[in-house]
């Protein structure tokens, strides 16, 4: 993600002051959604009874469209996953750190798309840590199966699984208790 300022057009097309709006429209969003129990913890436990899990996907932004195959992988009938978007698109900060804890918080599970460079994304360090930090479980997920991209150090000292890309082993490993 990185920090900075000035007029930063970034990997998606959008300067600082447009994805900062986007962000915050976002935010104000999930936090209507939270007042109106849409997404409060009742429902995430009946999710869960009903197999279905909200999950924060960790990534490195220039991941960003291998996520979003997976997200549509994810609309699969048989596959009981509910993606939220609840990346965050603006420079790596303490007011990010805020936002990100609150998304996680929303979610009952966290999977970390490991690819070239994830383990060396501060942002992606963060997410990891506030997901052990309210006791979310933490699954890797290989972008590229014959590849073995480094693991982010907290998931290796954590014994944190790491599967392949199948929907079969990320719904296998997020079942698992």
């Amino acid at each position: 993600m990185g920090g900075g300022s000035g007029n930063y057009i970034g990997p998606t097309g959008r300067t600082d002051k447009e994805a900062k709006d986007l962000f915050d429209k976002a935010t104000q969003d999930i936090e209507q959604k939270i007042k109106d129990s849409q997404l409060g913890k009742s429902e995430q436990k009946e999710n869960e009874k009903s197999g279905i899990r909200n999950v924060f996907i960790s990534f490195h932004v220039d991941d960003e469209n291998q996520v979003n195959l997976l997200r549509a992988q994810a609309k699969r009938d048989d596959f009981n996953l509910d993606f939220y978007d609840y990346s965050v698109k603006e420079p790596f900060s303490e007011q990010w750190k805020k936002n990100a804890a609150a998304k996680i918080a929303l979610t009952s599970a966290t999977i970390v798309m490991i690819g070239p460079e994830t383990a060396n994304r501060k942002a992606v360090q963060f997410e990891i840590e506030e997901s052990y930090r309210q006791n979310k479980k933490v699954i890797g997920v290989r972008i590229y199966r014959n590849e073995h991209h480094p693991i982010p150090e907290l998931m290796k000292q954590n014994n944190a699984p790491v599967v392949n890309w199948t929907l079969d082993d990320i719904q296998g490993e997020l079942n698992k208790d």
